[in-house]
């Protein structure tokens, strides 16, 4: 059994420029907490694996694909492997639970230039 405090991993977050933290890494699954800031935007690559975003916390947009959602704390949002993806529109900082699953790798992604 894991336990993680989510206001221990916002403080961690808190300490440094990271965007994500990860909460847990069994096999080929990742889960990590995520922040976006109110204003931002990050366009990402797609990812090698499945992907489920569920949101704690705050208002914005999500593209998935040719897909535009608006979502606001409670929402799920499952992107499958090899769909380019990313929030924008931010109104209200963002916190996500983010869970990875089918890749040993949770960081496979990159920022698109």
């Amino acid at each position: 059994m894991t336990k993680v405090s989510t206001s221990a991993v916002l403080e961690q977050l808190d300490e440094t420029d990271n965007q994500y933290a990860e909460v847990l890494a069994e096999e080929a699954l990742t889960v990590e907490i995520g922040r976006h800031a109110a204003g931002t935007a990050k366009p990402k690559n797609p990812h090698t694996e499945d992907e489920l975003y569920y949101i704690v916390s705050g208002t914005g947009k999500i593209r998935v694909g040719d897909d535009v959602h608006a979502v606001t704390a409670g929402d799920t949002v499952f992107v499958e492997q090899g769909l380019e993806h990313d929030f924008f529109d931010i109104e209200e900082e963002l916190v996500t639970l983010v869970i990875f699953v089918g890749s040993s790798d949770p960081a496979s992604y990159s920022i698109r230039e």
